[in-house]
């Protein structure tokens, strides 16, 4: 359950970020484009850590997957020359 927090945790993170974030005004305008461009950047960096992280911890999910069907492969292979050489 340690994942689920921690995927709750980053959500939370950029919504809060979301709620937070601030346009430099101009006087002309409306907002400052270069303003934007930043807060976009820094948006997409926390998008791109979480996506990270949720990568790394399907690969987890999955080699541990793969991992024990391999071994219960080999537990089956075993058995199976165990009862060959009775």
């Amino acid at each position: 359950m340690k994942d689920v927090t921690f995927e709750q945790e980053r959500e939370a993170r950029i919504a809060e970020w979301l709620r937070k974030v601030k346009f430099r005004k101009q006087i002309f305008g409306g907002v400052s484009q270069a303003d934007v461009y930043k807060k976009i950047s820094e948006l997409n960096d926390m998008y791109r850590e979480a996506l990270i992280a949720e990568r790394a911890r399907y690969d987890a999910l999955l080699a541990e997957r793969s991992g024990g069907a391999e071994s219960a492969e080999s537990n089956g292979a075993a058995d199976a020359k165990e009862g060959e050489s009775e």
